[in-house]
């Protein structure tokens, strides 16, 4: 594939995924009345974009973290299949969380859904400026 350079600092890497995954736990696990009022649009729900949005976010963040380190080669090689699985089940993990606690949030497979498309959006996009700037 394209090999990536050693880092000295691995972790660096990985704090802006994790960091990202914590921005979703706290915007989608805040109860619905602490939350701004919902746009409407017409085409889909505003509430369905930004699922896509910070999924597709998360997604170039994990593929580039690992493609920029070095200790764990199969890593690289098999990290679009792993990311999509992994923040797939992440988007799972939220909405069954949704459900079992009373927070006037819905669990919604839409937003399972929409989570996917986001990550593998995401991934591709990813994938294809590795390829072209590295």
């Amino acid at each position: 594939m394209y090999p990536a350079p050693p880092t000295s600092r691995p972790r660096a890497y990985a704090a802006l995924p994790a960091t990202w995954a914590v921005v979703i736990l706290v915007l989608t696990l805040t109860p619905k009345d602490h939350m701004p009022p919902e746009p409407h649009w017409q085409l889909f729900s505003f509430y369905t974009a930004a699922h896509a949005f910070v999924f597709w976010v998360l997604a170039i963040l994990c593929y580039f973290s690992t493609q920029r380190q070095a200790r764990y080669p199969w890593l690289r090689t098999h990290a679009f299949l792993l990311l999509f699985v992994a923040c797939t089940l992440f988007g799972s993990l939220i909405e069954l969380t949704q459900l079992l606690m009373n927070l006037g949030r819905y669990a919604e497979w839409t937003d399972v859904l929409s989570d996917a498309l986001g990550t593998l959006t995401g991934l591709v996009m990813a994938k294809m400026a590795m390829r072209r700037f590295m």
